[in-house]
């Protein structure tokens, strides 16, 4: 179990990677003024492995086999662990703050918000699979 959690983050390392190096020009090339100085890849990923992490713990609470509950783990911890990252949104975070961006609200309150909701939907939702 241990290697398939290690190789399940080193893809969910590469998705992140990915992620973000579509999100950044894009989001850049599209928004102006104080507002590209908000992190919206680091946004879309939490938010997005909030959301996953809902549907992978509802199905593994519903389907309390051992398969369901490894599956679980190799992707709620290995891929979406790595994918996912609190230590670089909160960095982000703290240069909005030395930079006295406005922007900064929406980062704290819309995120954690969006995560919060998010993971109620993919839970339940991951209980209906």
């Amino acid at each position: 179990m241990g290697i398939a959690v290690f190789l399940a983050g080193r893809l969910g390392a590469l998705a992140r990677a990915g992620v973000d190096a579509l999100v950044k020009p894009w989001w850049k090339a599209r928004v102006t003024g104080a507002s590209r100085a908000f992190p919206a890849s680091t946004f879309l990923i939490n938010v997005s492995g909030a959301f996953l992490l809902g549907i992978v713990t509802g199905y593994a609470a519903k389907n309390a086999s051992g398969g369901a509950q490894d599956f679980a783990a190799v992707v709620g911890v290995g891929f979406l662990g790595a994918y996912t990252t609190f230590s670089t949104e909160e960095f982000q975070r703290l240069g909005l703050l030395r930079k006295n961006s406005a922007v900064q609200a929406f980062n704290v309150l819309g995120g954690l918000c969006a995560s919060l909701v998010l993971a109620a939907f993919g839970l339940w939702l991951g209980g209906l699979i």
